[in-house]
């Protein structure tokens, strides 16, 4: 993201009509809506309960206008259960629109009432407020804009209507592509985007959000602040606990960087990172002309010293900041010419690059930041050579009890959370997951690699501190040689802070 203050919101979105909960994207989209059988209210709480702080509501009757006292009576008992609701669909008058703030819809989505009525419009703002209200843009399989019933109007652009509605206050628009019978035609973050940038709105991608790569795409591009989730919540595709932890994962990333700064100058965090080279070049006794991928590393701190021993370095990452201070180290070091930068999602290096691409995979210290780590951790490895190398980097699930705050539990409950797999981190406002090396290295054998090291880091949990640049080296100097030892052999590595596994990749047919 652009913006480490930008939010991004998923919504599970609910189509109503006669008071029924119906599929915009159904299979056949010849069909037009079609009856899920689902309870409009159970289904909201369902999503409540998953983590939903918002719920999208759209009276499909309203929209044509049918009547739509049925689904108005829905969205009354909507906004009853702990979420805020979105609500658009026939919203044209300001009768319309006071029945909403009535109910207690948090935000009213406005189309046909800002094309042919912006007086209403800045009313409405004047006397409700901006953030009630957001611009509904609907666009055919054309990109042509629609307006009431779905039907195009032609010469209208809907980036001037977007404009004009910005300059009376509204912040946030949501796009989606329609058919004229209503039906849902997939997403155009490309668009979205668009829109975003040239009317300064946070824009709600909508129309219809598929699956977790539709999520992925929408939040990596600048000035899409959600998306919407219909059918892929009710099918299944999309986990929408899963979906939600991993955005505001990110969002904890972006927000928590001052905070990741300052712990990169700590002791503690440069003995992991020497530590963690002095182990991976080991397993790696030529250096020049290898390729390397640092995944999610963003500044490079992990892997120009490769760089700086002839290899070439790629650096991928969703940070565009990382990436660029990733660019200002190698430009210092004077192997700009061996490092390449592109920000990317770590689940999309699998598409991006080829097979047989890279000699070594380099993943310190990220995938216990993803709840979808698995499918990550299969994507980065994926380009991986036969006989290749991957060192990664994880925190310890056996290291746990002994970073437990005692004082800040019962006696009780202690006992039980050695059995957490997730914890706070200490920089980010976000939990981490736990890996043990015994449970990774079953999994990386399952996946094609075989462990060749297996280190500890960080064995001695306090980490001491010096004064001046000398000191300093000296005291690293001592505790690299005492770590060292410690990190390599048992027990001592079992509870280190962190697990370093190296790991070579299988040939074909598991040679």
């Amino acid at each position: 993201m652009e913006s480490p203050s930008q939010p991004f919101d998923i919504l599970p979105a609910l189509h109503l009509r006669g008071g029924r909960l119906v599929d915009l994207a159904p299979d056949d989209p010849g069909a037009g809506p079609v009856d899920t059988g689902l309870d409009p209210v159970a289904t909201a709480r369902h999503w409540i309960e998953q983590g939903a702080r918002w719920i999208h509501v759209v009276d499909v009757d309203g929209k044509f206008d049918r009547d739509g006292a049925p689904n108005r009576r829905i969205v009354e008992r909507l906004c009853e259960l702990p979420v805020r609701v979105q609500f658009g669909g026939g919203v044209r008058t300001g009768e319309d629109i006071a029945w909403a703030m009535r109910t207690g819809v948090e935000r009213v989505m406005i189309w046909t009432a800002a094309a042919e009525s912006p007086e209403l419009v800045g009313r409405a703002i004047a006397e409700h407020g901006r953030e009630r209200f957001a611009l509904a843009v609907a666009t055919d399989e054309r990109g042509d804009t629609v307006t009431h019933g779905s039907q195009p109007i032609p010469g209208m652009a809907a980036a001037g209507v977007a404009a004009q509605m910005y300059a009376l206050g509204v912040g946030t628009a949501v796009h989606m592509r329609v058919t004229p019978d209503g039906t849902m035609i997939g997403t155009d973050p490309g668009t979205s985007a668009e829109l975003a940038g040239f009317t300064g709105m946070n824009v709600i991608v909508g129309g219809e959000v598929r699956d977790m790569d539709d999520v992925v795409d929408c939040y990596n591009r600048p000035g899409i602040t959600g998306v919407l989730i219909g059918r892929a919540l009710q099918s299944g595709r999309i986990d929408l606990g899963a979906a939600l932890d991993e955005t505001r994962a990110s969002l904890a990333f972006e927000s928590g960087m001052p905070r990741w700064r300052e712990e990169e100058l700590t002791m503690r965090v440069q003995l992991r990172r020497t530590l963690a080279r002095g182990n991976l070049v080991h397993h790696l006794p030529e250096r020049e002309g290898l390729r390397v991928l640092d995944a999610g590393g963003g500044n490079g701190a992990a892997s120009l010293h490769l760089a700086l021993e002839g290899a070439h370095v790629d650096a991928v990452d969703r940070s565009l900041s990382m990436l660029a201070e990733c660019e200002a180290h190698a430009e210092r070091e004077g192997v700009r010419h061996r490092v390449s930068t592109e920000r990317m999602d770590l689940r999309e290096v699998e598409h991006r690059f080829a097979p047989d691409t890279f000699d070594v995979v380099v993943c310190h210290n990220v995938v216990q930041y993803s709840p979808d780590w698995e499918r990550l951790l299969r994507s980065v490895v994926a380009p991986l050579k036969p006989g290749g190398t991957l060192s990664l980097v994880v925190r310890n699930w056996y290291a746990e009890p002994y970073e437990l705050d005692v004082e800040a539990h019962a006696p009780e409950a202690l006992p039980g959370l050695i059995e957490r797999a997730r914890t706070p981190s200490r920089v980010f406002d976000a939990d981490v997951l736990l890996f043990s090396a015994p449970y990774l290295s079953d999994w990386l054998d399952a996946h094609g690699l075989d462990v060749v090291g297996d280190y500890g880091l960080l064995c001695r949990h306090r980490v001491p501190e010096a004064e001046g640049p000398a000191a300093r080296e000296a005291l690293l100097a001592r505790l690299v040689a005492l770590e060292s030892a410690m990190g390599a052999r048992a027990p001592f590595r079992y509870t280190a802070r962190y697990v370093q596994l190296v790991a070579t990749k299988r040939g074909r047919g598991g040679e």
